[in-house]
């Protein structure tokens, strides 16, 4: 499976140490400065998200969230306000490598991009340790084929 953003907003609480705005051009226009790249983008908040972006009450409980993100109202789910002109490292972002679900849906584990298991149910922790850590495959699609096969063999489901 290809990436899909689960909506998590974990990717964006802390951006806000990397991107600020620099410049406000008006009708919903602004210059974005990352200050790990050094690199400026102009975005627009999506038409139909200004009255989120207005909305500042998210930095009350993230105050290092990027100047974009929102979270929907009574909902986990969160969004960019920015997403159709945002910058290219938001666009080339995806937080892992393979999702590890649980029999009811719920995320339990992470596969992230360096072969590291981010979770913290100890029986996906003790399986990846036992069964996966272990094993020296130095082939990147063989390695993945492996991991899905250790997670669903025991009942998980396993979303690359």
């Amino acid at each position: 499976m290809a990436f899909e953003c689960q909506q998590c907003g974990e990717c964006c609480s802390h951006l806000g140490l990397v991107h600020s705005i620099t410049e406000d051009h008006g009708n919903y226009e602004f210059v974005v400065f990352n200050r790990y790249t050094n690199e400026s983008d102009i975005v627009t908040v999506d038409a139909d998200k200004h009255a989120f972006f207005d909305d500042k009450s998210i930095f009350v409980k993230l105050p290092e969230a990027c100047p974009f993100f929102r979270h929907q109202p009574g909902s986990e789910k969160a969004f960019c306000t920015v997403h159709l002109t945002r910058p290219d490292i938001c666009r080339d972002y995806s937080c892992w490598r393979m999702l590890i679900v649980n029999s009811t849906g719920r995320r339990v584990g992470r596969i992230m991009f360096s072969r590291y298991l981010c979770s913290e149910d100890p029986l996906v922790t003790r399986i990846f340790a036992e069964c996966i850590d272990p094993v020296q495959e130095p082939d990147d699609n063989r390695w993945d084929e492996m991991v899905i096969r250790v997670f669903t063999k025991r009942g998980y489901m396993v979303r690359k």
